[in-house]
């Protein structure tokens, strides 16, 4: 599926607030919200919407990060990074070229780095490197609206 212009503004909108009504984003958009829900509905369904949900800061919650680094030989990355991608306390996993894996984990702040280094027992198996973060500058999970902006035809 193509993406074209009004299903980038819609995404830019729905990214910026999820709560507002297809009704409202409609207007915003000049657009009948008929149109909008039906390409709403369209997105879901090809994946570029991939659920609704609230964006918590995981430090007001008591929450420790942790991001690893994990040099995997080249032909286990993929089946490593599956698995790294299966625990709990992971929300994201990333791969480089040459096969590394890079990982960010979110942990309850137990005394210290006790519940990083609980978490940490899991992943015995593999040559890690931990670098548990002390302060989040900017935690984000929306695409900027420059970079869909820069997609419009």
């Amino acid at each position: 599926m193509k993406l074209d212009n009004l299903d980038l503004d819609i995404l830019k909108h729905m990214q910026d607030n999820s709560r507002i009504s297809l009704r409202q984003l409609g207007q915003k958009l000049e657009t009948p919200h008929t149109t909008v829900f039906t390409r709403v509905k369209r997105l879901e369904k090809n994946g570029f919407i991939k659920k609704f949900s609230a964006i918590l800061h995981p430090q007001d919650l008591g929450l420790k990060i942790g991001v690893l680094f994990i040099d995997a030989p080249a032909s286990q990355s993929k089946q490593i990074a599956e698995e790294i991608s299966q625990l709990e306390e992971v929300n994201n996993v990333y791969r480089t070229f040459d096969g590394k894996i890079i990982a960010h984990a979110m942990v309850p702040d137990l005394d210290g780095q006790r519940g990083l280094e609980e978490f940490l027992a899991k992943l015995d198996n593999y040559d890690i490197q931990v670098y548990p973060v002390d302060d989040i500058v900017k935690h984000s999970h929306c695409v900027s609206n420059n970079a869909l902006e820069r997609l419009k035809k």
